[in-house]
């Protein structure tokens, strides 16, 4: 099935400035995702960023990228912008890889794709399991599946249902761009601004969310300098 990679990297992170430049073992946050995005079966590859200089970047090391604006609130309307740039068609399917995710496994974007085409799906995304430090992790987003297939709910608390079933949401997913177009139309719902969780929003107002458990060895969001020590390590053993 044909499918576009898009990967939002905004430079004003509070938590990490200047994120998607920083140094993971000789390489740039945002050249080891797009690097991973590359090796997937996608058509195509662009960064969709809001800096000048994250483009200047991307365009040295031969990435495509988008400029997009500085005024967008969420990813979703950053995605949103990066397929009118690109005169997608309605029917298209898009991969937003976050771009924070530096070992995000190619078959895991190829496995996306594969189950929004079985589905039929608007939105799909990945979840693995929980490690014992991740818990009681309220960075941690937690989800729970009510089919094999079929996501449940979403909460950071991971009290918030039945513990034991919890699963890791990875925040990747899997649109199509006239899901994405109309996703951007609806008001943000209670639960979405009370947990601090976008994918509510398509929950909230009746849409059904896909899932399937990832492939991938390492999940790791680099959020912090914590985070990128820890990216640091892994990508030393890569070697």
């Amino acid at each position: 099935m044909s499918y576009r990679v898009l990967i939002p990297a905004r430079l004003g992170s509070t938590r990490l400035p200047n994120k998607p430049l920083k140094d993971i073992f000789g390489k740039s946050l945002i050249q080891r995702v797009a690097e991973q995005a590359k090796r997937s079966n996608a058509m195509s590859v662009h960064v969709a960023t809001d800096s000048i200089e994250v483009m200047n970047h991307c365009n040295e090391l031969k990435i495509e990228s988008l400029l997009t604006s500085s005024d967008h609130k969420t990813g979703s309307d950053r995605l949103s912008e990066s397929c009118k740039i690109l005169n997608l068609k309605d029917d298209e399917l898009i991969i937003n890889v976050q771009g924070d995710e530096p070992f995000i496994d190619p078959v895991d974007i190829d496995n996306l794709a594969a189950l929004a085409k079985i589905e039929e799906a608007c939105m799909v995304t990945l979840f693995s399991s929980l490690k014992e430090n991740e818990l009681q992790d309220q960075n941690v987003v937690k989800l729970w599946m009510k089919s094999e297939t079929v996501v449940s709910d979403f909460a950071r608390d991971i009290n918030h249902m039945e513990p034991a079933k919890a699963k890791k949401h990875i925040g990747i997913y899997a649109y199509r761009v006239n899901f994405l177009n109309t996703f951007i139309t609806l008001q943000q719902t209670s639960n979405e601004i009370k947990r601090n969780l976008e994918q509510m929003r398509a929950l909230d107002n009746g849409k059904k969310i896909y899932a399937r458990e990832s492939v991938g060895k390492y999940h790791l969001g680099v959020d912090t300098e914590h985070d990128l020590n820890r990216a640091i390590e892994i990508a030393k053993k890569l070697v």
